[in-house]
């Protein structure tokens, strides 16, 4: 009896142990979401990217499932939202898409949305109409004019691929000129990808047409010599002969 009674109390921690690493195995997604939030939470980068990793891998490392997690937390707690639309970028999973373009005209999340969707499924007619909304806007905090005009760029070299459709890379490209003449304040990296897709532009009237917007508007200290040497570059071509 004794001898039946150890065996039994044996089997129950066997079957105690077994359970509690069926359970560790298989994480649920709040686990998932703690994990992410303390993640964000570090303060060294490596530890910051060893947590994030953990989270993936308690995800069962299945990219689907972390993205629809992700999402369901950048609704539940704001202040993952940033974090979340960034790391979306890198797992593309067409299922963030409804998502992401429900921020892309954000103020404050608009451009790393854009960015998103921009890896996700390219420059389409979709996201250049979002683009062109989140572009022409006013209202952007001064801390994040960097960021918008990365995603006007990432925009910018996507379309010059081969495999745009040539409307959808004409208009691309009119978002990102009108945006150049009329918003934009980094002037010298959004050109340079704009010349680098279409070499015609470097000497055209459209980029002469986008540097004296930039210039009546005002430009600051930073893009002054640059925005000026240009535009005395194509007067002196002459601006008669430039093609269109």
């Amino acid at each position: 009896m004794k001898t039946t009674g150890m065996l039994r109390t044996l089997m129950a921690v066997v079957a105690a142990a077994v359970c509690t690493n069926a359970s560790a195995a298989e994480p649920t997604d709040a686990d998932v979401k703690a994990q992410y939030v303390k993640a964000g939470r570090c303060r060294h980068a490596e530890d910051m990217d060893s947590n994030y990793a953990w989270a993936f891998r308690m995800a069962g490392s299945d990219t689907n499932r972390y993205a629809r997690i992700l999402r369901e937390l950048a609704e539940e707690v704001t202040n993952q939202t940033r974090n979340v639309i960034i790391d979306l970028r890198f797992y593309r999973t067409p299922q963030s898409l409804p998502f992401l373009y429900s921020y892309s005209t954000n103020a404050l999340y608009g451009a790393d949305a854009l960015r998103a969707i921009f890896a996700i499924e390219g420059v389409t007619s979709n996201s250049v109409a979002a683009a062109e909304v989140f572009f022409s806007q006013t209202n952007i905090a001064s801390r994040l004019v960097q960021t918008r005009d990365d995603a006007c760029i990432k925009m910018v070299n996507l379309a010059g691929t081969t495999d745009v459709e040539p409307d959808v890379r004409e208009r691309a490209m009119l978002v990102a000129r009108n945006f150049a003449a009329n918003l934009n304040e980094c002037h010298q990296w959004l050109d340079e990808a704009l010349i680098e897709s279409d070499p015609s532009y470097r000497y055209s009237k459209r980029r002469l047409w986008v540097f004296r917007g930039a210039s009546a508007r005002g430009v600051n200290q930073y893009s002054s010599s640059y925005v000026t040497n240009a535009i005395n570059e194509l007067v002196a071509y002459p601006e008669a002969n430039l093609p269109d």
